[in-house]
């Protein structure tokens, strides 16, 4: 019962609107350290306590999901938003004028949904989200 509610009522809340985030890996370790604090919680097992993570994993019968729950719903909303929303997909192609900031490029939604799905480059992920059933292979 108490994996539901972690699941079902922590998780939804920490994830919601996540897939329309650009994660960088300090973001991923973030999202990974929550799931194992989760878990510990439910086992009651204190951070002072010297048991590794894979222990607590191993102790609650679980493997590490929330990052795939994320980017599960990063590859279907790109996939529905690809094949359905000319405009987002406008807005999404589109070219901002302008200045280029200073320092490092920003991490790109774009490019990190294609990395998530094994494509080269975004118009190889277009192509294969155009076609629902390679889409959902693609996973």
């Amino acid at each position: 019962m108490k994996k539901k509610l972690i699941k079902f009522c922590i998780w939804s809340v920490a994830l919601y609107g996540s897939e329309t985030r650009t994660l960088g890996k300090k973001e991923e370790r973030v999202i990974n350290a929550f799931e194992t604090w989760s878990w510990r919680g439910m086992l009651k097992i204190k951070w002072t306590d010297r048991i590794t993570n894979g222990e607590v994993f191993h102790r609650a019968k679980e493997e590490r999901l929330l990052l795939k729950i994320l980017q599960n719903g990063r590859h279907s909303r790109i996939g529905h938003t690809v094949r359905h929303n000319e405009f987002v997909v406008n807005f999404l192609e589109g070219a901002i004028s302008g200045k280029k900031a200073v320092g490092r490029p920003r991490l790109q939604y774009l490019k990190q949904a294609a990395r998530n799905t094994a494509a080269e480059s975004y118009t190889a992920m277009k192509r294969v989200a155009c076609n629902n059933s390679r889409w959902k292979a693609a996973k």
